[in-house]
């Protein structure tokens, strides 16, 4: 067993008992489920349907050729080529930049994948610490979405940027795994990849699913479960990625106008929507936007969501079916 996995093996645990529970009800329909590690997280696959054991590992391949293309961590990588180049022709990381691209100024800058830079320096992913606040001023002179361009599939950033898709990745897995599955013969699937999740299809001719939602505030326990039908479903929490230091904890959803974590009144948000990379980027987006203005944007992105507060409190957001556990 590689050293990466070992050190994964851990948040798969979490992320199978606390942060998103996927409650499965006894099928007949052939099934096949399948774990794996990509995208520096856990992937789980489940699949209902003929041939399920083939189109699981389709699905898995499907990911891995996401990750060998978006990201910054893979040397060949067309965001590492970006990175490098400043210039890159593709048009699944011009895609990403464009989808990021409308939620970075709904978010006034605060949501910003070109803060490749700040990240490298807090290593939520390796060995955590707080960066120098000079090293994060520096850093913060190369952030700026707005100095990014898409000319059709051409993505050019400017000198010294340095481009993370950390926060979209997962839901775009989830987007491509969507496109395969339309053109299947599934009847239905369960994707996690991380923190995001594809619900497809049905099962047992019932075309809703149970979705439970970690209780931040407890370990190992669950504030409700959302009921949907075919969708994504996507949560970001400052309990996933942190680390204490002097005393004060340290999350790893970075306000990109500071190169700190976000200072928010929420602790998650799940949010609930047709479209992976929106889900993924709006879970992110209203955490470090905060209750108010997080509540407004899922309203105007015509999104569902779960807002927990940092004092435990728990919102709903649009026509969302949530039974909170009591």
């Amino acid at each position: 067993m590689s050293e990466k996995i070992k050190k994964l093996l851990p948040y798969a645990l979490v992320f199978l008992l606390a942060i998103i529970l996927i409650i499965f009800i006894v099928s007949d329909v052939p099934t096949f489920e399948k774990s794996t590690v990509a995208m520096g997280t856990v992937v789980t696959v489940k699949v209902y349907s003929r041939d399920a054991e083939t189109h699981v590992d389709n699905i898995i391949n499907i990911i891995n050729e996401l990750e060998n293309e978006i990201s910054r961590n893979i040397d060949t990588s067309a965001v590492s080529e970006l990175n490098k180049q400043g210039t890159v022709k593709s048009s699944t990381v011009a895609n990403a930049i464009n989808a990021a691209d409308r939620l970075s100024r709904k978010s006034e800058g605060r949501f910003d994948v070109t803060v490749g830079e700040i990240s490298s320096l807090w290593d939520f992913n390796g060995d955590p610490k707080v960066p120098k606040y000079s090293d994060i001023s520096d850093a913060l002179t190369a952030v700026g979405y707005k100095n990014v361009t898409v000319n059709g599939d051409t993505v050019s950033i400017s000198d010294g940027q340095t481009v993370d898709l950390g926060a979209l990745g997962k839901g775009y897995a989830c987007d491509k795994v969507m496109e395969y599955l339309k053109n299947s013969n599934v009847k239905g699937a369960v994707v996690s990849v991380g923190g995001s999740i594809l619900l497809y299809g049905e099962r047992d001719g019932k075309d809703e699913w149970n979705v439970a939602v970690k209780n931040s505030t407890a370990d190992d326990s669950f504030a409700g479960v959302v009921t949907t039908k075919e969708a994504f479903v996507s949560t970001s929490g400052d309990y996933e990625l942190c680390f204490e230091e002097d005393g004060k904890k340290y999350h790893h959803i970075l306000d990109a106008t500071t190169g700190y974590p976000a200072e928010s009144d929420l602790s998650s948000v799940t949010v609930v929507c047709d479209n992976g990379m929106d889900s993924d980027i709006l879970s992110t987006v209203c955490f470090i936007l905060g209750g108010e203005k997080g509540e407004a944007l899922i309203k105007d992105e015509g999104a569902m969501a779960v807002f927990i507060y940092s004092d435990g409190s728990i919102k709903t957001v649009g026509d969302i079916a949530f039974k909170e556990q009591r």
